[in-house]
């Protein structure tokens, strides 16, 4: 069964709904379970390239101010002191015989630079999990990849979320995602799927071969 970059991101961003958009324990409930708050923000993967070599590091760098437009209310917003704000990266490899993408978490050894990075319960091989860390005015988060073994890779950043600001009733917050490279290397998904990522996919995706 061919799995399209935009529907994985989707499904593990759906779980992380229910992980991250919880209770907050640090402050009473809030009776809906929607996002007050809708920011947009960005991402990008450092060096740019369409080939790496085994034993290179990919980095994953997101930073954005503390203080943000909100797309709901178009007002400005301080949204410091922040509980549980992080995403998801899912990792595929592109099967260029079976036309099919595979998970890819153990292609790669992760190492976090800024933020925190954990495991996906229930799917650790999709992927990793991602936090974001506060630093002065800016939320940051900084991963770095190191290729392990050859072949054509696929990676997908999901939107963010978080459970709200500490103390405040409800202040959960989505923030939708996009990576900013000025070339995500679609060439390659299309070789080796037949067939272009679709819209999410594109928003949210990056490919690139390692040799």
């Amino acid at each position: 069964m061919v799995t399209r970059l935009g529907y994985v991101v989707m499904i593990i961003t759906s779980f992380q709904l229910v992980s991250i958009l919880g209770c907050n324990k640090n402050r009473t409930s809030c009776i809906s379970t929607n996002a007050t708050y809708s920011f947009s923000v960005s991402s990008k993967w450092s060096p740019q390239r369409e080939i790496y070599r085994v034993g290179d590091t990919i980095y994953f760098n997101s930073s954005f101010p503390k203080l943000l437009m909100d797309n709901i209310g178009n007002t400005q917003i301080n949204y410091a002191n922040s509980v549980s704000l992080g995403g998801t990266i899912t990792m595929s490899q592109l099967d260029t015989i079976m036309r099919r993408s595979i998970p890819a978490r153990t292609k790669f050894n992760i190492i976090s630079v800024t933020g925190g990075i954990q495991e996906l319960p229930n799917s650790p091989q999709n992927g990793t999990a991602n936090s974001y860390q506060e630093t002065g005015t800016n939320c940051q988060c900084k991963v770095g990849f190191i290729c392990k073994e050859k072949g054509i890779f696929g990676f997908g950043v999901s939107d963010l979320l978080s459970s709200g600001l500490r103390g405040i009733n409800c202040t959960k917050a989505g923030f939708s995602m996009t990576v900013i490279n000025s070339e995500k290397n679609f060439g390659l998904y299309l070789y080796a799927l037949g067939f272009a990522p679709d819209a999410d996919g594109s928003r949210r995706g990056y490919c690139f071969r390692v040799q």
